[in-house]
């Protein structure tokens, strides 16, 4: 009977043991002030990975580390440090965005390459489908200065947008993408169907707030009155074009 209840209790104690060690968790706290929490996977000389509980990966450099610790965690209890930047089943995933774009754009037989800038403001999902994918929709002002005539070309554009994360790390190459509509401003002009590609670099500066610069390439088709020359002369007509933009931008997940 003794043999039996030895072996209960080291089998109980083993149990506890255990339990507890499942409570710990590893603790990064950046000379910024800003707290990680999770598994350090990786440590070296140079940097130290930490993986958290959902699998979002956070890289840092040795030298932008405060302290490095383990401390134990309740279980089921939500932290309200506000600089802590994990426990992510609290956070939300709904986030805006705001950027500037400024580039320079033209449009056969209506204006050749002029300045270009547009605004936006997108609202959406920060993390669909479970990854570092922003997938929203949008407002913005589109702005063309045609220089050859000293005239604003301006267009409302909304747009559905999916812009993803090339990696979990805190700064990443990024990828996006827009589709939507043009809405004309101007008396004469009409609108149409738009759609733009871009690629640049992301920086986590906390769990909610993300910066972003980059590259970004589009069209959109519109109808005017057109002009075109040929050896009879210069003539005007009621048609179709479409203006290619190319640019760079910088923007804002907040």
């Amino acid at each position: 009977m003794n043999k039996y209840y030895i072996l209960f209790l080291l089998i109980f104690l083993s149990t506890q043991l255990k339990g507890q060690e499942n409570d710990y968790q590893d603790k990064v706290t950046l000379n910024t002030g800003e707290v990680f929490i999770g598994k350090i996977v990786l440590k070296t000389k140079d940097l130290i990975m930490l993986t958290t509980k959902i699998g979002t990966r956070y890289q840092f450099q040795v030298s932008e580390i405060k302290r490095t610790e383990s401390e134990q965690v309740k279980t089921n209890v939500v932290s309200t440090n506000k600089n802590y930047l994990d426990i992510p089943i609290t956070k939300s995933t709904f986030a805006g965005m705001v950027e500037l774009t400024a580039g320079m754009s033209n449009a056969k037989n209506c204006f050749n390459w002029s300045p270009n800038t547009q605004l936006s403001l997108l609202f959406g999902n920060r993390h669909t489908f479970g990854q570092d994918i922003f997938l929203g929709a949008g407002i913005g002002y589109n702005s063309t200065y045609n220089i050859s005539k000293s005239q604003y070309i301006n267009f409302l554009p909304l747009f559905a947008r999916i812009q993803s994360s090339i990696s979990k790390n805190r700064t990443s190459p990024y990828f996006g993408m827009d589709l939507g509509y043009g809405i004309g401003l101007n008396s004469g002009y009409k609108g149409g169907f738009q759609t733009k590609v871009s690629v640049g670099i992301t920086h986590k500066i906390s769990y909610k707030t993300i910066v972003f610069i980059g590259l970004n390439a589009g069209v959109q088709s519109f109808s005017t009155i057109l002009e075109e020359q040929n050896e009879l002369g210069t003539f005007k007509y009621n048609g179709k074009t479409t203006i290619n933009t190319i640019g760079a931008k910088v923007g804002l997940i907040f």
